[in-house]
């Protein structure tokens, strides 16, 4: 049985549609984040904006992050979302 695959307009890789509904998914939780899933199958995300963290940031704020599955991800990215709000 073949998996359903989405061309992917970048680097030409496919992209299954689960991956796709992950991906799709963590975007909608978690805005301001761009996730993808490595060719290893780790799953990684990069703050979109600038590049450099803002003033006062925690030496725990990260522009990418990264989890071994989509659950591990999610954690990182939480993580990630109380050291923006506690500065707040």
């Amino acid at each position: 049985m073949r998996r359903a695959a989405t061309h992917k307009a970048a680097g030409g890789q496919r992209e299954r549609e689960s991956d796709a509904a992950v991906k799709g998914g963590i975007v909608r939780d978690f805005p301001g984040w761009q996730p993808w899933k490595s060719s290893a199958g780790r799953w990684w995300a990069v703050r979109q904006g600038p590049a450099w963290a803002p003033p006062g940031a925690p030496v725990e704020w990260a522009r990418t992050v990264h989890g071994d599955d989509e659950d591990q991800l999610r954690h990182a990215l939480a993580a990630q979302e109380m050291l923006g709000s506690a500065g707040r």
